[in-house]
């Protein structure tokens, strides 16, 4: 779904509907919001390589920003790499050698 889509109808990204959707158990407003924090924390440990941190927006959507001071508001997860991108000057690459080495060096 692009990020028109759920603004406009206010249906959640696959990416942020969580492992159990397809078994049609509903939860709760609070553990979703919990399991996307929880996405936030785990994307900043490795952005942290880039540069970069994500932040949520009003439960819906990230912002990307730089440390030197770019912000850009996301949709999704997935958009959220191609910004890193575009901010970093550089692929987001997960087998990078360095940021693997950082990740285990961090215990993440």
């Amino acid at each position: 779904m692009c990020g028109f889509c759920a603004l406009v109808t206010g249906a959640t990204h696959w990416t942020d509907a969580g492992s159990d959707a397809a078994s049609g158990a509903t939860r709760d407003a609070r553990t979703q919001r919990l399991e996307r924090l929880h996405r936030v924390r785990l994307a900043n440990t490795i952005l942290a390589h880039y540069g970069c941190t994500l932040e949520d927006w009003a439960n819906g959507q990230y912002i990307v920003r730089s440390l030197r001071g770019r912000s850009e508001l996301v949709p999704a997860l997935p958009q959220v790499w191609q910004t890193v991108e575009a901010i970093a000057g550089r692929p987001v690459d997960p087998l990078d050698p360095e940021l693997l080495a950082r990740l285990a060096r961090d215990g993440a």
